[in-house]
This record gives C-alpha cells, structure tokens and sequence, in this order.
C-alpha cells in the first residue's frame, strides 16, 4: 500500500462507519434513504454568533423559497438561533448558513416572532437552493423523520411517531404535538418529514419529548409576515386540554359524570384575563367554538390564526374578534353561551430593517 502524504484530503469515498450510527440504523431501507437525500436539500445549518464572535445556538433550517431573478432564498428555523427568553440576544446576530454541498454563505434577519419560536432568514447564493415541499400538519400516531444539518454540513435523521400525548413540558406551546423520539443535537429548527419527503412540522429540541410545531402554523405566520409585516397571533389568557388526550379511564370519568365526551377543559385561567372576567373557571370545558366542534389543539390555534388574518386584512383597528364560545360548568352541571372578546398581538414579534 503506497504512503499518503500527512495533507492529503481523505475523500469520503473511503470511510466504511457512518459518521452517526442513529442515522444509519433510523434510514436502512433504500426506499427511505432515497426519499430522506432528496428531502435534506432543503435543509441547511446554521450557526449563529454575536458580532464579537461569542456563539449563540447551532440550528437547523429549512428552505421555504427560491428567487431566480435575485438569486436569494428564503429561510425558516427556530428563533433559539438569535432569541434568550423571548428577545433578540443582539439586534445584529451574524448567522453562517451550511449548505448542503459545503458552502457556507451569510444569511440576513429578516423577523422573529418569539410566540411560535420561529426566524425567517434571506440568503444570496451563486448555487439555487431547492424549496421545502410542505404537506399537511402531522396527526397522532403518524411515522416521522426529523432532520439535521450541522456546522460541517452533515446531515442526521431520526425516526420516531407523533405522539398521542399534549407537550409533557407546560400547557405553553399547547398547540405543539410531541415526537417519540430525540432529534440531533443540531436539530432544532429542523423539518419533521412524513413517508413522502413532505414536511409536516419543525421539531425543538426539548427533553423528553421533543415539540413538533405543524407547518399550517409556520406556513400562516411565513404569509401573514410577508403580506402584512406583522403577526397577528390571538391571546388566549387561558391553558387549554384536548379531551381526546387524556387518559381512557379520565374520559371515561368525565363521560359518566358529566355527559361531555369532547371538546377542551379549561386547565389554567390567567388572573385579570378576559377569560376569568367572564366567568370561565379551571375545569369548564369549551364544548363549541364558532359552532365548530373540531377539538384538536393545533387545529384551533389554526383558526384562531384565521380570523388574525381577517382582523389585518380588515381596516378594524380594535384588534379584537369575538368568539362564540360554549361551555360547561361542571360545578353548576350547565351550559351557557359566552360572545369572548379575543384579542390578537404582535408583541413578541419583531420586524428587522437591516442594511
């Protein structure tokens, strides 16, 4: 065998062990590699830093939109790349974005919205970059990869199910479902994909299950920025829990005691909120929205989006909707109709002007 000289480039051609072993166990049929390669080329790293080079976060993207005529592409991640506690670490992050074939170019900040945790990027590149394809928003039990690309551009996969469970961690993200498995290290910020290539969801990084949040949410607040430069998000002033989520023996309590078998329970009322001064208590349960009875949490948080998107499309400046709400009492064991005077804010939202 002829010596190789000590700088001599080893081509990857020549490495036999993956360089991550819970890739090649979680993508081994060649159907699923096949469809999880043509997937990450709209997945990117990213690495942020202050100016003074101190590091931020290593995340991972997503490729929302490419511009020909500019040569620019849109790009979407979670708001950990520049965000601590809910504002901007520095006005003027430096993020490197890592591109699938190893270039690294500069992305600028284009807005943060803290709420959903999610950062829209712009990049100028010589090479195209290839859009996401989005499909629907992931259901329970659903088979699922979550995707990564770190700073050397390598790109990891998780295989794990969509849990039937509400995030473990707090009713705050009440509108995220839980992944069965952890993502990669770099992962945050990163699609979860179906068994078509189509991504479903973002996945965060957080023990022990990480959140998904649905794309039809991403994919509103991307448009709502663009159209508007604004984010129209509701505040609730109250946690909700999907009845379908709790355990069979709770339901069945609920059932034979109360003759409710859906819709959400009240599980938190914030002191001086809409909510509490309209009589709603801990334990109530919203049997109808709208006359609508569909008591998925993502899904309500969709329509709640939609009639933001109303609200700024409109020339209403009151900022406020009202929602029809009927709910029960289990206490008094009777229903009422409430007219709940929703509020929408864009306060954990951000537009940045940078040159």
């Amino acid at each position: 065998m002829s010596s190789v000289p000590a700088d001599t480039v080893i081509p990857c051609t020549r490495r036999r062990e993956p360089k991550d072993l819970r890739t090649a166990r979680d993508v081994a049929s060649t159907p699923d590699k096949v469809m999880i390669r043509k997937a990450a080329r709209s997945v990117v790293g990213i690495v942020s830093t202050e100016p003074d080079g101190k590091g931020i976060a290593l995340c991972t993207g997503i490729v929302v939109s490419w511009n020909e005529t500019t040569r620019s592409a849109t790009i979407v991640t979670s708001s950990e790349a520049v965000c601590d506690d809910g504002a901007l670490i520095d006005p003027k992050p430096k993020l490197l974005v890592h591109l699938p074939n190893k270039t690294i170019i500069e992305g600028r900040l284009l807005f943060f919205n803290e709420h959903y945790r999610i950062v829209l990027l712009e990049v100028l590149s010589d090479t195209p970059l290839q859009p996401a394809n989005f499909g629907c928003s992931p259901k329970f039990g659903q088979d699922v990869f979550a995707l990564g690309r770190d700073d050397e551009s390598a790109m990891f996969a998780r295989r794990g199910t969509v849990l039937w469970q509400e995030p473990p961690r707090c009713l705050k993200y009440m509108y995220c479902l839980s992944l069965s498995c952890e993502i990669a290290l770099c992962g945050t910020g990163g699609p979860v994909i179906d068994r078509h290539g189509d991504v479903v969801g973002m996945a965060f990084g957080r023990p022990p299950n990480p959140d998904i949040l649905p794309i039809s949410i991403v994919q509103t607040c991307i448009e709502m920025w663009t159209k508007f430069s604004r984010i129209a998000r509701p505040v609730l002033d109250m946690d909700l829990r999907a009845f379908e989520l709790l355990d069979a023996s709770h339901q069945e309590e609920i059932e034979l005691e109360h003759n409710v078998n859906d819709g959400f329970i009240v599980a938190v009322v914030y002191d001086d909120s809409t909510a509490a001064r309209l009589g709603i208590s801990q334990g109530d349960i919203i049997v109808s929205y709208n006359g609508l009875h569909d008591f998925t949490l993502h899904k309500f948080e969709d329509f709640l989006l939609s009639l933001g998107w109303g609200l700024l499309a409109s020339v209403d400046s009151s900022w406020k909707v009202g929602l029809e709400l009927v709910v029960y009492d289990p206490v008094r064991r009777a229903t009422r109709s409430i007219t709940f005077p929703l509020e929408f804010s864009d306060a954990s939202e951000q537009v940045l002007l940078l040159p």
